[in-house]
């Protein structure tokens, strides 16, 4: 669901009740927006979460399941993030911050108190515990304008870095806080079993992401949506843009949380890496890649690079370099991520094919697709040479996208002069067509 939203008082009333044919006998659907079909979205949402809960019978080990686990944790803090930025256009660098206390507050409450409440209400912890500091950070951070919040978020997440570190008693140390949900009440289930313990995360991730979405709809949304795109109009007609960007950053820092306390049930610890700038980042990278103007942009980026993360890291030390370069030309590319470029190519891809047949697609698109093969290829063998060089003193690398027992010695010319030939060629094609575009 798109960010862009119409923001008239009313309209959610107005939908809801049968439209009546104006007196001169003409509809006002123009001057609406289109109604909402209601069982399309329940189809979909209940499809969703019927496929989350296959999943695991899909792919079965526990590396799989880890992974989904993984995903869905990434998804809710993504969703949470940009129902900041996306919402109303506030760039945090200190998501962080309600991401450890909602694991932080699972961990001791389920230490201390397990018995008492069942495993399965623990996020409501972490949740309500990330909103109250979300509050109390909001009263001072939503007063300025968007770079002093971006600023301001930086430096109360790293501080609350700097107070965790201090405070081994709260945060454990270096070695964090281990939690048993096994000891906890579980109604029955065994949560000593990761598969129960995805189901769980997946479960919750599927009701956050409902609430979040449903969100969007309400007058609240709506208003965050107008707030973000001209708040001095906000102010002018009567509504607080300072206690609406609070009440946003209050409910994002809330659903924040409860990824924190899903990220405790599903790793069973808890570290200093919760509270870091890193985990920050990663909400910011999972939006932006995405797409922040979308609703469901967060999930796909969260898709993207969770999956990257888990399946590249066991395959080179590069794979930092190769998401981070990913991460660069998406956001020079496609200025509202993949979501964003995605639905322009849906726009202009089916008129081009009207107005100028099958051939112009073809002549637009493969120099373009060669063109980034080209320059993937020449990258890629270009790092893991250099890589091979300093640390496995130039060992042949094997290329296992080519058939048979190729091979590139980085200690030949050859190897050298192939991959600096790929990215020449790729870069001159994709500038080609760019330059084509234009004219």
């Amino acid at each position: 669901m798109d960010f862009h939203m119409p923001t008239i008082r009313g309209a959610h009333r107005l939908n809801s009740v049968p439209r009546e044919a104006s007196p001169a006998g003409r509809s006002w659907d123009a001057y609406l927006p289109p109604r909402p079909n209601r069982a399309r979205r329940t189809f979909n949402w209940g499809a969703v979460l019927v496929v989350a809960v296959a999943l695991p019978f899909l792919f079965t080990g526990p590396f799989a399941i880890s992974v989904l686990t993984q995903i869905c944790i990434a998804i809710t803090f993504a969703l949470a993030y940009n129902m900041l930025l996306g919402g109303t256009g506030l760039l945090s660098f200190g998501h962080a911050l309600y991401f450890g206390i909602g694991a932080y507050a699972t961990a001791h409450f389920l230490n201390a108190y397990g018995a008492a409440v069942p495993v399965v209400l623990v996020p409501v912890v972490g949740g309500v515990a990330a909103l109250v500091v979300g509050a109390g950070v909001a009263l001072f951070t939503v007063r300025s304008g968007k770079v002093i919040f971006a600023m301001i978020s930086l430096a109360v997440g790293q501080l609350a870095f700097s107070a965790a570190t201090i405070m081994t008693g709260f945060s454990g140390g270096d070695e964090g806080i281990r939690i048993d949900p096994t000891r906890a009440a579980g109604w029955g289930i065994d949560f000593g079993s990761p598969l129960n313990v995805y189901l769980l995360v997946a479960v919750w991730t599927w009701c956050a992401a409902l609430a979040m979405y449903a969100l969007t709809f309400t007058p609240l949304g709506r208003l965050m949506n107008a707030t973000r795109d001209n708040p001095e109009r906000m102010d002018f007609v009567g509504f607080n843009p300072v206690f609406i960007r609070g009440l946003a950053l209050t409910l994002s820092a809330g659903f924040a949380g409860i990824a924190g306390s899903l990220y405790a049930l599903g790793f069973q610890v808890v570290t200093l890496d919760t509270l870091s700038l890193t985990q920050s980042t990663v909400g910011l990278v999972h939006a932006y890649v995405g797409g922040y103007t979308s609703f469901f942009g967060p999930v796909l980026g969260a898709l993207l690079f969770t999956l990257a993360t888990a399946y590249l890291s066991p395959l080179t030390d590069a794979w930092p370099l190769y998401l981070g370069v990913f991460f660069v030309t998406v956001t020079i590319s496609w200025r509202y991520g993949l979501t964003g470029g995605f639905m322009d190519l849906m726009r202009i891809a089916p008129n081009a094919w009207r107005q100028r047949g099958a051939a112009y697609v073809v002549r637009c698109t493969v120099p373009v697709v060669l063109g980034a093969l080209a320059t993937c290829a020449g990258f890629i063998l270009l790092i893991e040479m250099i890589q091979s060089l300093n640390a496995n003193m130039g060992t042949p690398l094997r290329l296992a996208f080519l058939p048979g027992s190729y091979s590139a010695d980085p200690r030949t010319a050859m190897p050298w002069l192939v991959s600096i030939a790929l990215l020449a060629a790729g870069f001159a094609l994709l500038y080609l067509r760019r330059r084509a575009a234009r004219q």
